[in-house]
């Protein structure tokens, strides 16, 4: 039987072949039987083929996300359900497994992934602002539960920007952020914005820039913020897009992904 690192990259090389063979088309639908025949075949390798390796060094609870993702996968094959989704899915499977080798390798024991909010305040020493974060959190994990899978991803946008905003208001020293090469600039003076000014597209990439986040975590989040502007009926109509309960109990993995790797990154 391999090793967990050997399995973990081997599964890390398949979602790279996803990813690839999602990028051939255009078209808002996965319509091809081969294309979700392959997607299938990915997701059953993992379960079957990869996952029992994984196991003999990790519990239930550290792949949890990883399962998460790859069972997205799984049951997305058996209907027709947008490019998009599917890669932001690739995309989250890539940043769990990269995240639990990294666990794994270091021999740090990974947290369960609990819907309960984290003591957040080693991120935000102002109580108004953790009071905030633990109101978002929450809200995230009422809409789930109350079928508002739309209102819980617009949420999940809303608690990684409070996330990073608390990240960015931790610093002693701000000028790093304005210092970074992703920082937004005033298109007519060139100069950063000011902080009031920068929406959440800034935030990750300067978050990503400056080590808050892995290059998995900034892609997914990327892929979160454009979920999360379905809140504009037109752009939901025009795609025809409609979130249902796994891709939100996936983007909610996702995000306390993130808010774990902010909270490290203290």
């Amino acid at each position: 039987m391999p090793s967990a690192e050997e399995a973990i990259s081997g599964a890390l090389a398949e979602l790279d072949k996803a990813r690839k063979v999602l990028g051939r088309a255009k078209t808002r639908q996965v319509r091809s039987v081969e294309d979700r025949q392959f997607l299938k075949a990915v997701a059953l390798s993992w379960f079957h083929g990869r996952r029992p390796s994984v196991m003999e060094e990790a519990d239930e609870s550290a792949v949890e996300a990883v399962d998460t993702a790859y069972r997205q996968i799984l049951d997305s094959t058996e209907r027709e359900v947008s490019r998009p989704v599917y890669i932001a899915t690739v995309k989250a499977g890539k940043a769990a497994l990269i995240s639990l080798r990294g666990s794994l390798l270091s021999g740090k024991t990974v947290a369960p992934s609990t819907d309960s909010p984290p003591a957040f305040t080693t991120l935000a020493s102002d109580p108004t602002m953790q009071a905030i974060l633990v109101r978002r959190w929450d809200e995230c994990t009422r809409c789930i539960g109350a079928g508002a899978y739309l209102a819980a991803t617009v949420m999940m946008g809303g608690l990684l920007e409070a996330l990073l905003v608390a990240r960015a208001n931790r610093l002693t020293d701000k000028s790093v952020l304005f210092k970074a090469k992703s920082a937004p600039l005033d298109q007519k003076t060139k100069k950063p914005l000011d902080l009031r000014d920068w929406m959440l597209a800034s935030y990750i990439n300067v978050g990503h820039e400056l080590g808050w986040l892995t290059k998995s975590a900034k892609d997914v989040a990327v892929v979160l913020r454009d979920y999360r502007n379905y809140v504009h009926p037109e752009k939901e109509r025009s795609h025809g897009l409609v979130l249902t309960e796994e891709d939100a109990r996936m983007f909610w993995e996702v995000t306390k992904s993130f808010a774990r790797q902010l909270l490290a990154s203290n």
